[in-house]
């Protein structure tokens, strides 16, 4: 069966994946299926085979599909097996989440979060506190001339996740924040999440300056709680 294709040939992997992932999805296969031939798959996308394997070899890092010796591509399980990573890449290509998957990143950014400012109370220093205060300080700019705070949020976050000093966590907030991007450019489009985010920050830079932990998980439990009754309220209505 002939692949759909647009009528421009993508130039490069990166812009391969971007079609390969919805493909997948609107072809319906199913966990392990077996996909056309790396061969068919060029032909079909008019890419070079190199081109072809090099978009194969990122989706098998990122445990989409497996390649198996002497067999073919197959198509992993969505849930267990698929790795955050892929997230990433089908929010870069402008596929949507279905609601169990925006509460599930939800709750995986709490429990990651709630324990990165613990530590980074216990573990921060001046040059971290200067990094905070600088996003604090553009974000409060960027308010006063209505423009939009959603990558100041995700710097906000990622410079606290720093100072916990775990390069994992680190990584895993990234992804986080990475897959997230289109719906925090939702979120602060309206000034009033903005000014509450921006509120609520200020009160998590001084309990962290503090050294104080549990006040840092009360005020992070409160701004968290916010957003996802945001996303709650809005996920919860009929479509």
């Amino acid at each position: 069966m002939p692949i759909d294709t647009h009528s421009t040939a993508p130039q490069t992997s990166q812009a391969l994946i971007a079609e390969l992932l919805p493909y997948l999805r609107q072809r319906g296969f199913e966990p392990g299926e077996r996909l056309p031939s790396e061969r068919d798959l060029a032909n079909s996308f008019q890419v070079s085979r190199n081109t072809m394997r090099e978009a194969l070899i990122v989706l098998e890092a990122v445990r989409v599909i497996e390649r198996r010796p002497q067999s073919g591509v197959y198509l992993r399980r969505q849930g267990r097996d698929v790795s955050v990573d892929a997230t990433v890449l089908e929010a870069t290509a402008g596929i949507p989440m279905s609601p169990e998957a925006v509460r599930e990143l939800n709750e995986f950014r709490s429990i990651m979060e709630l324990q990165a400012i613990e530590l980074a109370c216990l573990r921060r220093d001046d040059g971290d506190l200067a990094a905070i205060d600088r996003v604090l300080e553009e974000s409060a700019r960027r308010l006063s001339a209505g423009e939009s705070l959603a990558e100041q949020d995700a710097e906000f976050h990622l410079a606290v996740i720093a100072a916990a000093r775990n390069q994992f966590l680190l990584r895993a907030a990234n992804s986080f924040y990475l897959a997230s991007r289109e719906r925090r450019q939702f979120y602060f489009a309206d000034a009033t999440n903005a000014r509450r985010s921006l509120a609520q920050h200020r009160r998590l830079r001084k309990a962290i300056a503090a050294a104080d932990p549990d006040q840092a998980h009360e005020c992070l439990v409160s701004h968290l709680g916010s957003v996802e009754r945001f996303w709650t309220s809005r996920l919860s209505k009929p479509r």
